[in-house]
């Protein structure tokens, strides 16, 4: 998993960072990016949607292989111009503090190939955006995290999407029950 570069600006601060809510001193943290580098040992990965095709495409015959290659290019292309997508949301509430179900988040993103794309800051948590790796069901999506504090607990709102097709054999939700199953999985003790 690829971590957004951290500014030079921002320190690592020592002591407690369970109730840190940053993501750029989260990510500087010696302890979050061991536990990440340990998740990442342990990454899933799958065949991609391109490699499935052109495996399928190969055992074919020549014509029909490749126009189904050029049948699927097409079609991508046509939902995506369409503004065909499939969308799950799911939200739950952790009475783990927010810097420990965050560096959870980070984790079973790493663990699952999902590499964070982009962070915002915001007051009283962050939203993460992570890109769902293509598969042999979909050529992959975007999966959105909102993390913020909640009393003395954590909320997490996550939304798995994947753009340009109508159906998607059931990733969107799949990537959710993944994610919040992880976190508490993960939790630091």
């Amino acid at each position: 998993m690829t971590t957004p570069s951290v500014p030079s600006s921002t320190p690592p601060e020592s002591g407690d960072w369970s109730t840190e809510h940053r993501p750029e001193v989260l990510f500087a943290r010696p302890e979050v990016q061991a536990m990440v580098a340990a998740c990442v040992q342990n990454a899933r990965s799958s065949m991609s949607a391109e490699e499935f095709l052109a495996r399928a495409a190969s055992i074919m015959p020549r014509p029909y292989g490749k126009a189904m290659l050029r049948g699927a290019d097409r079609g991508r292309r046509a939902g995506l111009r369409l503004g065909l997508k499939t969308e799950k949301t799911q939200s739950a509430e952790f009475t783990a503090p927010i810097g420990h179900v965050s560096a959870a988040i980070l984790c079973s993103l790493a663990r699952n190939s999902q590499p964070v794309t982009a962070f915002e800051q915001r007051e009283d948590g962050a939203a993460l955006t992570a890109e769902i790796p293509s598969d042999r069901k979909t050529f992959g999506g975007t999966l959105t995290i909102e993390i913020r504090r909640d009393g003395t607990g954590t909320g997490v709102a996550g939304t798995a999407v994947i753009a340009g097709q109508i159906y998607d054999w059931g990733v969107c939700k799949k990537t959710l029950a993944t994610l919040f199953a992880d976190i508490p999985a993960l939790l630091v003790a």
